[in-house]
């Protein structure tokens, strides 16, 4: 069995063991299923939206208990003139002003460390908005990020950069990212990373070569990536935050499962090549 054939097989027990959940679990359905797995962001429409997006998205795992963004966005956006890169920098020259700014609103521990979460996402601020102010408006950074849709390598290509950019990002981050903002970016992710490493469809477990492997796949199977993402995450996760549903992981689960259809299939295709 040849890699694009063992996507194949892996992407059918993927869906058809997610499937398989609404049987087992009764506040589940497969209308709830289905509305999960074609959710998609809406295309951002400003500078300042995307900017917006941005710095939600490095609000992430342990910063998220920290700065809370969700509960601070009103008196942040006053801060930061509406979330508009161009002002921003224009306003604080680097990371330090901003989080000056930050230490006299917000009750801050640990402010004199290097690593307070508070000064990270300063960074994070300060980084995003100077890439963010490299293009004039909404169209110009649009047609920037569809230069990179043409293959696997260039869809890597984009994250690991805004990964560079901008403090606090990993390609996680990063994908996350454009994936907020409307564009097609799969997020390799713990639960992603160990299915596709388990079970051989990418070359490591590095964010890089997995994320290539999630891209690849959805070539394979004809459909984009943010299904390939999703039907795993789902899995793994147990999660169908739309409706407030958590069923509990089943990673580990369908894992042993997608490896018996593997084998199974390998057998098979023994078979028949041993009857040519």
């Amino acid at each position: 069995m040849n890699r694009k054939e063992r996507m194949q097989v892996v992407f059918k027990c993927g869906r058809e063991y997610l499937f398989g959940l609404v049987a087992k679990h009764k506040e589940l359905t497969a209308g709830i299923v289905n509305k999960h797995l074609k959710d998609r962001s809406s295309v951002f429409t400003t500078l300042n939206s995307a900017n917006n997006i941005l710095i939600s998205s490095s609000n992430r795992s342990m910063m998220k208990n920290v700065i809370n963004f969700v509960e601070k966005e009103k008196s942040l956006k006053k801060i930061l003139f509406g979330f508009n890169p161009h002002k921003i920098i224009r306003k604080y020259a680097d990371e330090e002003e901003l989080f000056e700014v930050f230490k006299r609103k917000y009750n801050i521990r640990n402010a004199k460390s290097r690593k307070c979460l508070w000064r990270v996402f300063a960074g994070g601020i300060i980084s995003g908005s100077r890439f963010l102010a490299a293009f004039k408006n909404r169209k110009e950074l649009s047609a920037f990020l569809k230069q990179f849709s043409f293959n696997k390598y260039t869809k890597a290509a984009l994250p690991m950069l805004i990964s560079e950019e901008v403090r606090g990002f990993g390609m996680p981050l990063a994908c996350d990212f454009l994936r907020e903002l409307g564009y097609d970016y799969p997020k390799p992710d713990v639960h992603l990373i160990t299915i596709f490493s388990e079970l051989g469809l990418s070359e490591s477990d590095n964010y890089y070569d997995v994320y290539k492997a999630l891209v690849e796949m959805a070539e394979t199977v004809k459909t984009d990536a943010l299904m390939v993402d999703r039907v795993f995450w789902l899995i793994s996760s147990g999660n169908f935050f739309m409706d407030q549903i958590n069923i509990g992981r089943n990673r580990n689960k369908f894992i042993n499962f997608a490896k018996a259809e593997l084998k199974l299939g390998t057998a098979t295709n023994k078979r028949s090549n041993e009857k040519k």
